[in-house]
């Protein structure tokens, strides 16, 4: 492989994949191209090889299209994937989206200039990703930790996940990514409110943390949103950090006094808002009044350098 972006195209039909080779030739001087006509082929060349976008048939025999992508994504959550079907049917499309969260969906066959743009669009969406999160030790990191994170931009599109993120959203429950490659919750109102937030961070609102209710697991998320480190005035990015409560893996409030140098009251506030309670809620948890939280608060702030209830969560999470 040379240093050009890879692509596979992997359908079982090979008269298919021959036209496809015809009408991208042009393509071959910027982008390395792979033709594959068995599934089980096509993974164990992904094991070697981490195709930056895979295009796959749906209707394949042994493995289908679905099947092929989820067992890709158990070896890695970094490449993007594009579907092609013949198959009119809308459900074949949803379960592609939501099980598999599929880039772009194409009818068979597809037309040149729609396939290179579906191409063009998933490496740029990378570009995108690569740039906001820097070199590749840090987004090893990312993918090391127990906390779900997502870069979104102002719109709710997804700009980058890492792998317990991808995690979650391919699950399905209580949230999941679009065809459109925006992220939604469950219901249209928790969407909505949830987008919402989005749009205020993105203006400068301070963030702040929601709880995303998971109706199959019976327990909730708690999400946490900020404006991403490195993002630009005019382009703003947001950093959603999810987190289950009930994990084992939270810190609890004598781990974040020893690390952060806090006293026991102000550690009990901070790791009352990392699962996910409000300001109010925190105080009732602790026992005191919500003027006394809010002093605990500012003491955490000077501690810590944060300015934002969000960035104090997103602060500590980073450590787990």
């Amino acid at each position: 492989m040379t240093g050009k972006p890879s692509i596979i195209f992997v359908d079982d039909e090979s008269y298919v994949l021959e036209a496809l080779s015809r009408n991208l030739a042009t393509e071959s001087s910027r982008w390395d191209l792979t033709f594959c006509d068995s599934p089980e082929r096509a993974l164990e060349l992904f094991r070697s090889h981490l195709f930056n976008v895979v295009v796959v048939d749906m209707m394949m025999p042994g493995i289908n299209g679905i099947e092929l992508v989820l067992k890709m994504k158990q070896v890695s959550q970094r490449s993007t994937y594009i579907m092609l079907t013949g198959v009119s049917d809308m459900g074949v499309a949803v379960e592609a989206i939501n099980r598999a969260e599929i880039f772009r969906f194409f009818p068979k066959p597809c037309p040149k200039p729609l396939l290179m743009e579906g191409i063009a669009a998933a490496l740029d969406d990378q570009s995108k990703a690569q740039s906001l999160l820097g070199s590749s030790p840090e987004r090893i990191a990312l993918d090391s930790l127990a906390v779900g994170v997502l870069v979104l931009d102002s719109k709710a599109h997804v700009l980058f996940m890492n792998s317990v993120a991808a995690h979650l959203c391919a699950a399905a429950d209580g949230l999941y990514v679009g065809a459109d490659r925006i992220l939604r919750l469950a219901g249209i109102e928790e969407t909505a409110q949830f987008h919402d937030l989005i749009r205020g961070t993105s203006k400068g609102g301070g963030g702040g943390t929601i709880l995303i209710e998971r109706p199959n697991l019976g327990s909730s998320l708690s999400a946490t949103v900020s404006r991403a480190p490195n993002s630009q005035a005019n382009d703003a990015q947001m950093s959603v950090y999810l987190r289950d409560p009930l994990s084992k893996n939270i810190p609890g409030a004598e781990q974040l006094s020893t690390l952060f140098g806090l006293t026991p009251a102000e550690a009990r506030i901070a790791h009352s808002l990392v699962v996910g309670c409000s300001l109010d809620e925190a105080a009732a948890v602790s026992g005191i009044a919500v003027g006394t939280a809010r002093n605990y608060l500012k003491r955490v702030f000077l501690k810590t350098g944060a300015t934002r209830q969000s960035d104090v969560v997103r602060m500590i999470l980073g450590y787990f």
